[in-house]
């Protein structure tokens, strides 16, 4: 019986971690945010057009500074978004405040799966700053986060 708990737990494990993000500071480490408290944050929704969608979509999450606000207690200067399989980029305090992207969970009305680039994407609103429409920013809209932690200087 013991052993077939262990099992199911390894077996189980990668499903469960993936609806969190881990959050990471100079001060504070592993706080772990779930789905279940981001849909208790104040919700933002944006339509927009992305380069690997073929039409504008709706993006339901929680702006990025809101995150950080609860999280840190401020939006630091730099913030590193990775995801599951490594990638990773940095995003400016700046650009935080300016643009207000989300870290999206869902995609018109649906919970976005692993396999269509969730749980959790950084969306910036691209139809409504369209001089976000650019490689610098499109690398930034991270999918399949699962860290995000702070950085001194970038």
């Amino acid at each position: 019986m013991r052993k077939t708990v262990v099992l199911a737990l390894l077996l189980f494990a990668p499903t469960l971690f993936a609806n969190t993000i881990q959050f990471s500071s100079i001060e504070k480490s592993n706080i772990v945010v779930a789905l279940s408290d981001l849909e208790s944050m104040p919700q933002t929704t944006y339509t927009t057009a992305l380069p690997w969608l073929e039409k504008p979509a709706e993006f339901n999450g929680v702006k990025l500074s809101t995150l950080l606000q609860h999280t840190f207690g401020e939006v630091p200067q730099h913030v590193e978004v990775r995801a599951m399989n490594d990638y990773h980029s940095y995003i400016s305090r700046e650009d935080i405040l300016r643009y207000q992207p989300i870290i999206a969970y869902k995609q018109d009305h649906n919970y976005i799966k692993v396999r269509n680039k969730g749980p959790y994407w950084l969306i910036y609103p691209v139809t409504k700053y369209p001089e976000l429409d650019v490689s610098y920013y499109h690398s930034q809209m991270v999918w399949q986060i699962n860290r995000i932690s702070t950085k001194e200087e970038e």
